[in-house]
């Protein structure tokens, strides 16, 4: 990459991503100080978590809430729909085992009876 930038003759790199992307980045710009490239690398944070400090919120948070709000709104139609209904909504944590327990949204409806009810054939 170091490479193929001082062969282009770029001057700035911008890196737009999540962890991994940043320290791709951090990664490059420490080879282009080593090599005293004169290439700036500038991060451009973008994550769904919106974990980032310091900032209010990050460009693809949005997206990742309306998807997620859709989906869970989808799940509770689906199971107010059907009698004793369920719906489960699993959301993606940020860093695969960073919790415990992941996320996990249940959704029920009540039946009118205490006992389950079938459906008649």
């Amino acid at each position: 990459m170091v490479d193929r930038l001082t062969e282009l003759g770029m001057d700035i790199l911008f890196v737009i991503g999540g962890d991994g992307s940043m320290r791709g980045a951090a990664r490059i710009a420490g080879a282009l100080r080593e090599r005293k490239a004169p290439v700036a690398v500038i991060g451009i944070p973008k994550t769904i978590d919106n974990d980032i400090p310091y900032i209010g919120q990050s460009f693809g948070f949005q997206t990742s809430f309306t998807v997620a709000a859709r989906s869970i709104n989808a799940a509770m139609v689906e199971a107010r729909a059907a009698i004793g209904g369920v719906g489960l909504v699993k959301l993606m944590a940020g860093t695969p085992g960073a919790s415990p327990a992941t996320p996990l949204w249940r959704i029920t409806t009540p039946t009118s009876s205490s006992s389950p009810r079938r459906r008649s054939p």
